[in-house]
């Protein structure tokens, strides 16, 4: 399945999903913001939302550009929702968890699978990583941490020792209590909802099509109530 490229010794076994893909996440990105504006959409960047009102079945949100009104509002916003989420009703546990990851040089393609800890871009370039790290909002890199990556990946694809690093980072996932989406409609301030997941990524396509649809029609889709964060109020045991 990888005639192009050696296998190291140390690796005894693997899964396979023929299901299983990724995407360029900047790629991803910039097509849904096209659809978002087609549709008739505004982005505004920038705009920090200070405050939510909610008067007479219509939302504000009041931002450092302005105030917006709308009938519902949804919070998307990332760790912001920690913030937010108690200024409509709704209580959302989430937690800072970094990841550092890898790039190396553009290469000749010989990836063709999306592997978790060593995958090809579109565009050559090849992603080792990632950490799992829970030490708050500190998004920086870590010699041994990326020195353990890289090895890693050259455990796995011995030819990769040649190719060079070009760039590093650490980034801050948001992560719930099960690592589980989030989605619910708050019961006190009906039309407010809230949608956070790690990863956004993985889980576009249910955003953009099952949330989407269940946010503007108000039907819940089947098992949607699954990923309400009532299911976190669990008694402890005795």
């Amino acid at each position: 399945m990888l005639p192009n490229i050696r296998i190291g010794n140390e690796v005894v076994g693997a899964s396979f999903c023929p299901d299983d893909g990724h995407v360029n996440p900047l790629r991803l990105l910039r097509a849904l913001h096209r659809g978002f504006l087609r549709l008739g959409g505004q982005y505004r960047s920038c705009c920090e939302v200070v405050n939510i009102s909610h008067e007479y079945h219509r939302f504000t949100a009041e931002t450092s550009g302005g105030n917006f009104t709308a009938p519902k509002i949804v919070l998307a916003a990332g760790h912001g929702i920690s913030t937010l989420a108690p200024m409509v009703g709704l209580r959302v546990p989430i937690r800072p968890q970094r990841g550092q990851v890898l790039i190396t040089e553009r290469i000749e393609a010989r990836l063709n699978l999306p592997i978790t800890d060593v995958r090809q871009t579109d565009e050559g370039g090849l992603q080792f990583g990632t950490t799992e790290e829970d030490i708050g909002f500190n998004d920086g890199t870590t010699l041994i941490d990326t020195s353990r990556i890289a090895r890693r990946a050259v455990q796995f694809f011995p030819q990769l020792a040649s190719v060079r690093l070009v760039r590093n980072w650490g980034c801050v996932r948001v992560l719930t209590p099960d690592k589980c989406a989030i989605y619910d409609e708050s019961e006190s301030h009906p039309g407010a909802f809230v949608a956070t997941s790690h990863s956004g990524v993985t889980l576009a396509a249910a955003n953009a099509y099952r949330a989407a649809e269940w946010i503007a029609d108000g039907v819940t889709p089947p098992d949607f109530g699954t990923f309400s964060a009532r299911r976190f109020d669990v008694p402890a045991a005795a």
